[in-house]
């Protein structure tokens, strides 16, 4: 669960992917394309196109292209799957670990 929920945290972790991800999350039965996004965002094409490769590159986003434009909406399942990785994360942060966060002792290897 590391190194890939440190990357999709970081992904998580700007105001504007937040709002391209709630807009996409507001909208499921619709994709939508770069330019809407800026518009509705208020910031550029380019710094659009960057935040949506962030996200495409955690899995969040998937895209769909028609003709010579691509449409975004969200990858539910990838989505849910880090809700679960999440809860989870939350869920252990308060059980009290017997062996002081040292998993190289535990015999549950960190699954605790």
């Amino acid at each position: 669960m590391g190194r890939e929920m440190a990357e999709v945290f970081k992904a998580l972790g700007d105001l504007n992917r937040m709002k391209i991800i709630k807009i996409l999350a507001s909208n499921p039965d619709e994709s939508i394309c770069v330019t809407e996004l800026a518009e509705m965002l208020g910031i550029t094409q380019s710094a659009t196109s960057q935040h949506i490769k962030t996200l495409k590159n955690v899995g969040i986003l998937a895209p769909r292209r028609i003709e010579n434009r691509t449409y975004y909406a969200i990858d539910s399942d990838v989505f849910r799957d880090y809700q679960v990785q999440i809860n989870d994360m939350f869920k252990k942060a308060f059980v009290r670990c017997t062996y002081n966060g040292d998993c190289r002792n535990c015999p549950q290897k960190g699954k605790c």
